[in-house]
Formats: structure tokens, C-alpha cells, sequence
């Protein structure tokens, strides 16, 4: 009795407990507009499951979220639909949002608290969060929108207190429907024009062909890899890696051409299966070896520029690949656009942009660059017997006129900025300046035997013994031993001082180049040899010519090649000492006149002064030596440099000549 008494005292407590749910639902659930949470069991476990699930969105890890779907293989449909509608979003391995946060909840009371099989399909319980997404797009940009999370209990039955995900496309992305992807695209910016100082282009837009292919349009990728590779001269394992890790409908950019490059090829590559082909213009030098190596080249961007670039450069960019193209690349290119499209299901439907950050284009850049003078350098390099290499600098404002490499088969490495040679007797402008500072005069008596004894022994090129004759004499003969032997009047430090006045410093010319060094040393027999442009001595042909233009211009000259639009006039630096600075350009002058630089004596344009240089380099007996020969006519100050090319009277002198006939040559 008592017992049965007690269960009907039960009953009525549930039935009061039931009601007491229904007015706590239907006065404390509110919708959440308020951005209040809602407070109860049912509320909180919802809340729960949607919270759970932008974490694990968040995380990239989707395959343990409870879907309304929750048979396995339903299941893992849903999260592989999430993973095909955002695999082309990014360009990270694993697609998912950086940040996925709840901004507010919502929960409406259970419609059915008790009784109902939810067998229907139909939740018994139903709340909604609202979600803010968050992509990070690229290293620079992250696209942010909208989306609702929708979270069902019951929709087995009515037992069934999971709460659970509704999965629908929009729940990815408010606009998609079935079966539709989202992509970014990105938008090549115009690319800055390289403009001479006349303000005009230096280089112009010309007709390319960019050479591409796309795997899924071959039965075998690799194989179109390899032979598209051995017909362009590409690395060929580098583009089957770049091919193999691409999307099937990828374009995977092989090389750029000039037109009349390609139309040269085109039978060979576009029979090809898989092969894709992308006309367009680009700014691009009057000729394939235009100041080539200084310029540089634009192209496919590689992997090591990619990894280097901080995320500003993807795969398939368009990007400075070498020289000032490189070096300046982050001005000239500008900023690459960005598109979010939505891709619909079927063909001949057009993509629709949801999201677009637009391009910017690239700022142009002055350079100094003459382009009568760089193509006469260019014809003569073009023919040079060895790798070899020319500068031109302009006397009166530092600006170098022309940097080229040769012959056209080398012209791609810019041996004349960035090379690292013993400059040879051309370094006796510096070590003969730096005596005519210190006591020597023109006409010093200064003895030229066939050997001097510092530790080792130097000797003349050829044995020559002139005796003892005036300064000048030892000077345009270019006797070694009489440098050496008047090692000890100067010191290292003097030596050095006066090198790096002339050029042989550290320099900054916004793309790669090497100043020379002249390091201070102690030792009496690597400072003999450093008076005669050996030893420990170095520079680059730029080096060289830009030590002949301090000369001739009586000041230490700051040399450049990119014009800052904030600084446009040259830079003015120190005077030389003006009395010896006098003497050697005399010196300078007997060279041409009278000593071992005679192959300039009688070309066209006005007097020549210089000097020859026959560098030692390596191991072998006889010795290897670099030619050099550099000096100054007029404005323009030169150097030119043959790889082992012998003597420089010889060899590099001739070069010399011919660059200046050309540019007296109207």
C-alpha cells in the first residue's frame, strides 16, 4: 500500500517535472539573437556538439563528428564532400579553416519531449549556431564569412540524445550548392617596365608562348615530362616532380619563349600529348643576350624561389628568376590578385567569384643603362674568344652604361659583377696611385730587374728587364718587379685605403655584385704581391672600370645602376688628390701611347688611357692568367676581362678597341 502510494506520489512528480521543462524551454531558450547563451541540459549538450564541431573543422579532423547521417559510409561521404568542396582552396596539404568560432546560439524547445520514434526523419530537438570562418587564403590574405551550424537530436529516434550535425553544402559556405567546389584563383598583376633614363622602355612588350602541361590530358605525365624537358633544355627532374605532385587539370608551367623561340620548336612540342600552350605579351629586352645576365629573365616561379619566398610566391607565379629581375622582384611584380570562385557542377557553366582581392600591379624602375653603349658591348662580347666579360661606366655621374657577358653561349652568368678575379697589373692604378701619394713621382728612377726577392721570388712576364728607367716607363711597361720593389715605401693599410677609394669596397647596387677586396696584411711578401694585383687581391671586371672612372673623374665615384625616384641625381663623393690623381692619368695615357696597351692607340672617338693586366690564377706551370685591359675615353670609363684568355695586351686590349670603334661608329 505504502509502495503502491509512493508510485502514484512518483508519477505526479514527473508529470510536474515535464511540465516544469516545458515552461523552462519556452521562456529561457530564446532565440540567441542577444547574443545570450542559453542556459539547460539540452542547451548545453547542443551547444556542445556544435562547439565540437568547429574545433574539429578547425583542426582538420572531421571523421569523429557525429553527422545526422551517421551511418559509417554516410558519414565518411559528408567529410569527403567537406574535403572535395575546399581541395583547391589553399595551397596547404591538409584544406582546413585557419579559425572557426561560434558568434551566437540558438535553441528552440524540444517539439516532441516525449513519445515519437523520430524514425520520420525529423528531429525531435533542433538548435543553430552561427559561425564565423575564417581561411587563410595565402601568407597575406584570409577570407572570412557566415555560415550556420545546424545541430539535431533525435533524428533516429526518440531515444537517440545525440545531438548531431546537419550537413548540407551551405554549411561549408552559405552559397554552395550540391556537388559545387570552391577554388582560388590567383591574378597575375602587370609586371613594372624597366625603363631607361630617357623615361622610355628599355626593354619592350613582345610576343611570348609559355609552354605548359596539364596531366590529365596525357596517359603519361611523366613521360611528356622528360621529352617536353629535353626539347626546351629544362632540368627534367625538377618538372616530373613539379608534374606528379600537380591536380589532374593543372597547369604546370614549363618555360616561357620568345615567339621566334617557339616557332622555332613548335612542330616538336605541341604534337605532344598533354602539352598546353599560353600566348601573352611581356617585357622582354631587344635581343635573347640584351644585357642578359644583369637584367635577368622572368619565368616559372621554382621550388627554391617558392620555399624562400614567405608565401608572396606559389607554384606556377610568374617570377624573377635571375639578375635584376630577382633582385628587384617583389617591386617589379607587384602584387599577385586573388579570387574565390565557386565552381559549378557541369560544363559550359562559368566559375562565379564570391570573394576578390584585387591585383597591383608593379612599380617601374629606372636603370642606368645606355642602350647604344650595352649593344655595342654586346656585339663584341658576342664574339669573345672565352668567357669573358665588359663594363662601361659613365665618368662624370658613376652610372654604369653597359654590363656584358660573353660569348653568347656564357652570357647568362654575370661574370662582370659578380666574379671573383685577381685584377693582374690593372691593379697598378691603385698600388701606383698609392705610391705617386707617398714620394714616387712620373719621373722617380725606379729599377725594373728581372727578378725581386720578397720572400719569394717575382719575376717579369717574359723575363722583361728594363733597368732602371722613370716611373712612367716602369708604368706602361708594366714591370712587376719595380712595383714589388717598392713595396716597402707604402704600407698595407695605405694600399688598402686607396684601393677602396678607387672601387674595391663592399657596394650596393640593388642587385648582386661584388666590390673587390684588398685585405690588410702583415706579411711583407703577400703585400709585394697584393702591390702588383695578386696575392690576396680581388675584384670583379666592375671593380676595374669603376677604379678607371674614379680616376678620370678626380673623385671617388659612387656608382649605380637602379635610380632611387627618391634620390635621382648621382651620388658626388671625395675628391682625389687632384696633383697625382694628374700623374697617373698621365701614366694612364703612356700605356696606350707607348707601352703595352698600343692595340687602343689609334682607334676613333679621342685619346685612350689605361692599362693592361695579365693575372695569375690557379696551379698550373706556366701559370693561367686572365686578360684584362681597362681605361677611359672621354665620359666612359671600361673594363674588359678573357677568361684565361693569355696576355692582356693581346687579347683583352683588341676587345677594348673594337668596343670603342663601334661606339664612335654612327
Amino acid at each position: 500500500m505504502t509502495k503502491g502510494r509512493g508510485a502514484v506520489i512518483g508519477g505526479v512528480v514527473i508529470v510536474v517535472a515535464l511540465v516544469a521543462a516545458v515552461v523552462w524551454f519556452g521562456r529561457s531558450a530564446g532565440d540567441g539573437s542577444d547574443g545570450s547563451k542559453p542556459e539547460g541540459p539540452a542547451a548545453d549538450l547542443a551547444r556542445r556538439a556544435a562547439d565540437e564541431f568547429a574545433a574539429a573543422w578547425q583542426a582538420g579532423d572531421l571523421s569523429k563528428v557525429a553527422f545526422t547521417a551517421d551511418e559509417p559510409v554516410a558519414s565518411k561521404a559528408i567529410v569527403a564532400q567537406f574535403d572535395l568542396a575546399v581541395a583547391a582552396l589553399t595551397p596547404a596539404p591538409n584544406e582546413h579553416p585557419a579559425k572557426v568560432e561560434i558568434l551566437r546560439f540558438a535553441h528552440e524547445p524540444d517539439r516532441v519531449l516525449g513519445g515519437g520514434s523520430g524514425a520520420d526523419g525529423h528531429a525531435v530537438g533542433e538548435a543553430v549556431a552561427a559561425a564565423r570562418v575564417t581561411w587563410k587564403l595565402d601568407a597575406t590574405r584570409t577570407w572570412t564569412y557566415d555560415t550556420d551550424i545546424t545541430v539535431q537530436r533525435g533524428t533516429r529516434s526518440s531515444a537517440d540524445d545525440t545531438w548531431r550535425i546537419a550537413f548540407t553544402p551551405k554549411l561549408i559556405e552559405p552559397s554552395l550548392a550540391a556537388k559545387e567546389t570552391l577554388r582560388s584563383v590567383r591574378v597575375r598583376p602587370a609586371r613594372g617596365d624597366i625603363l631607361g633614363l630617357d623615361g622610355q622602355p628599355l626593354v619592350g612588350m613582345r610576343d611570348v608562348v609559355e609552354i605548359g602541361i596539364q596531366p590529365s590530358r596525357t596517359p603519361d605525365p611523366e613521360g611528356t615530362a622528360r621529352t617536353v624537358a629535353a626539347i626546351v633544355k629544362v632540368d627534367p627532374g625538377a618538372l616530373v616532380l613539379r608534374v606528379k605532385a600537380a591536380k589532374p587539370d593543372q597547369f604546370v608551367s614549363v618555360v616561357t619563349l620568345r615567339r621566334e623561340a617557339y616557332d622555332a620548336i613548335r612542330d616538336q612540342v605541341q604534337p605532344l600529348p598533354g602539352t598546353v600552350f599560353h600566348e601573352a605579351k611581356q617585357p622582354l629586352a631587344p635581343s635573347k643576350d640584351f644585357a642578359r645576365a644583369l637584367l635577368g629573365t622572368v619565368g616559372p616561379a621554382t621550388k627554391e624561389i617558392v620555399d624562400g619566398s614567405a608565401g608572396r610566391v606559389a607554384d606556377g607565379d610568374q617570377t624573377g628568376l635571375s639578375g635584376l629581375q630577382r633582385a628587384q622582384d617583389a617591386k617589379l611584380a607587384g602584387t599577385t590578385g586573388l579570387t574565390v570562385q565557386v565552381v559549378p557542377v557541369g560544363p559550359g557553366k562559368a566559375p562565379r567569384t564570391i570573394k576578390a582581392f584585387p591585383a597591383v600591379a608593379g612599380q617601374p624602375m629606372t636603370v642606368t643603362l645606355d642602350a647604344r653603349v650595352q649593344v655595342a658591348a654586346d656585339q663584341v662580347m658576342a664574339t669573345a674568344p672565352k668567357p669573358a666579360a665588359l663594363v662601361a661606366i659613365r665618368i662624370s655621374t658613376g652610372d654604369v652604361l653597359a654590363v656584358s657577358n660573353g660569348p653568347s653561349s656564357a652570357s647568362g652568368y654575370n661574370r662582370a659583377m659578380i666574379g671573383h678575379y685577381p685584377p693582374g697589373s690593372t691593379f697598378k692604378v691603385a698600388s701606383g696611385l698609392t705610391l705617386l701619394e707617398h714620394g714616387v713621382t712620373p719621373d722617380t728612377p725606379v729599377n725594373c730587374p728581372p727578378t725581386f726577392t720578397v720572400g719569394k721570388v717575382f719575376k717579369n712576364a717574359e723575363g722583361e728587364v728594363l733597368g732602371t728607367v722613370p716611373f712612367r716607363t716602369d708604368f706602361a711597361k708594366s714591370c712587376n718587379t719595380a712595383f714589388v720593389g717598392q713595396s716597402k715605401t707604402i704600407t698595407a693599410q695605405q694600399l688598402t685605403d686607396t684601393a677602396g677609394l678607387l672601387g674595391y669596397r663592399k657596394l650596393d647596387l640593388g642587385v648582386p655584385v661584388f666590390g673587390g677586396s684588398v685585405p690588410v696584411t702583415a706579411d711583407a711578401t703577400e703585400h709585394a704581391a697584393n702591390m702588383i694585383g695578386q696575392g690576396k687581391v680581388e675584384g670583379s671586371p666592375l671593380t676595374v672600370a669603376l677604379a678607371s672612372a674614379s680616376v678620370a673623374s678626380g673623385r671617388s665615384l659612387q656608382p649605380r645602376i637602379i635610380v632611387d625616384p627618391a634620390k635621382p641625381q648621382p651620388i658626388v663623393g671625395p675628391a682625389l688628390p687632384p696633383a697625382q690623381i694628374l700623374q697617373l692619368k698621365e701614366l694612364m695615357r703612356g700605356v696606350v701611347t707607348g707601352g703595352t696597351g698600343t692595340a687602343l692607340a689609334g682607334v676613333p672617338g679621342g685619346e685612350v688611357s689605361g692599362k693592361t693586366g695579365t693575372a695569375e690564377f690557379g696551379n698550373a706551370s706556366p701559370p693561367q692568367t686572365h686578360a684584362w685591359f681597362t681605361g677611359f675615353q672621354g665620359d666612359i670609363a671600361f673594363a674588359v676581362l678573357v677568361e684565361d684568355g693569355g696576355f692582356g695586351g693581346a687579347v683583352a686590349a683588341p676587345l677594348a678597341a673594337q668596343f670603342l670603334t663601334k661606339l664612335a661608329t654612327p
